[in-house]
């Protein structure tokens, strides 16, 4: 921590020009309008958020910070604007990132909950070719979005529709899993009935063939 009295000190100033104050003002209302809304998002859906957003975010305030130093010319200022600008971009197109990942870990691990249930019988064998298709078309445009941020580097800004295109795709097949609950559930519990019954007659068959072996052993022995 510096002291008062440490050479290092920097000397801050309250007044920017109008210019800077601009720019500042651009950069926190995309910040606000953009990013914010997706860490709560992501926050509700996975409980936190990457550590490399939160260096981002860390690193955009940095820059903003040394508008403030009282011997920054306003050309220095706008070039840290700029670079805050920089880590604002990666930060948002990360979110999305973060997010498709969330939700395909959710698909998957939604396959593997159900994969002893034969699924294809909810909602009258309708529901599985649907949840296939819309799986294929979040997935085909999440590849999509890879593309166009490769096409629009440096410019990542660029990419964020396709980015958001994606990730509203993902949602489609997250909710469309959540409506067919009460027919994933009836599925499920017919499984589970077909497995006690199957226990039965294994259970029940062994017991007839121990029976019938004994018998004719005892035949057998008697002949």
């Amino acid at each position: 921590m510096l002291k008062e009295d440490n050479a290092n000190k920097v000397e801050c100033v309250a007044q920017l020009s109008p210019n800077i104050q601009k720019a500042i003002s651009l950069l926190y209302e995309e910040y606000t309008n953009k990013l914010k809304p997706l860490l709560a998002f992501e926050e509700t859906m996975a409980q936190s958020f990457p550590g490399p957003i939160l260096n981002e975010i860390r690193a955009l305030n940095d820059h903003v910070s040394r508008c403030y130093w009282a011997d920054k010319s306003e050309e220095e200022c706008l070039k840290e604007v700029s670079k805050a600008k920089g880590h604002l971009s990666r930060s948002i197109l990360d979110a999305y990132k973060y997010l498709v990942i969330v939700y395909e870990r959710r698909v998957q691990d939604f396959f593997s909950q159900y994969k002893e249930v034969c699924i294809a019988i909810v909602d009258d064998g309708k529901f599985l070719p649907e949840l296939n298709r819309l799986h294929a078309v979040a997935r085909d445009l999440a590849f999509q979005a890879k593309m166009e941020e490769a096409k629009a580097f440096p410019n990542k800004d660029l990419s964020y529709e396709a980015y958001e295109n994606a990730v509203l795709a993902y949602t489609d097949v997250d909710d469309y899993i959540s409506k067919h609950s009460n027919g994933l559930s009836n599925a499920a519990q017919y499984a589970r009935d077909q497995t006690k019954t199957n226990y039965k007659f294994a259970f029940i068959s062994a017991i007839i063939g121990t029976a019938l072996g004994a018998i004719v052993t005892l035949l057998l022995n008697n002949m």
